[in-house]
């Protein structure tokens, strides 16, 4: 629906909500006054909570940013292990492969599969969240924080992770 037309039954839907509140208050006088500002601040909070602005599109799209990052991150990760181009192959076998060992007692890397478990935990939880429409402004600029820091810690992990891997080396 274009913003024109979505604006007409916008001021439609005000128009009768005016007559219908009118009404009330002639009708039923005091209670009838109570009655209708009742609605009102009720649909007012309706409004709030469901109006998708375009900033509140712009932030899910933000939003679904921070989310590719961790999965880029994720996904580089996954190469590593399962990845079957010669860079993947080699880097599993020669150059990194503590980095593959869930085992591996180094605490630079425990704590990279640590985040890479917490990531993927977290980007399912996203996932459901962009997919519904109950987000509202101050939520989506928290998870929009969360999901940077996130990104940025998990980034930072992979990279000491691959690092204190090469030290390891081979053996």
């Amino acid at each position: 629906m274009s913003s024109a037309r979505r604006d007409f039954w916008q001021a439609i839907g005000m128009g009768l909500l005016i007559a219908a509140f009118a009404l009330l208050v002639l009708w039923l006088k005091v209670a009838g006054l109570l009655l209708a500002l009742t609605i009102l601040g009720a649909l007012i909070v309706l409004m709030q909570r469901y109006d998708t602005t375009p900033e509140v599109e712009s932030l899910r799209a933000s939003l679904a940013i921070a989310r590719d990052d961790i999965a880029e991150t994720l996904a580089l990760y996954d190469d590593l292990l399962t990845g079957m181009s010669a860079e993947a192959i080699a880097d599993r076998t020669l150059h990194v492969p503590a980095l593959a060992d869930r085992g591996t007692t180094n605490p630079v890397i425990q704590d990279f599969h640590l985040r890479a478990d917490a990531a993927r935990r977290f980007l399912q939880r996203v996932d459901g969240l962009l997919a519904s429409n109950d987000l509202d402004r101050p939520q989506l600029e928290r998870l929009i924080a969360v999901a940077d820091e996130r990104a940025d810690s998990l980034a930072a992990s992979w990279q000491d992770a691959r690092r204190a891997a090469r030290e390891i080396g081979p053996g």
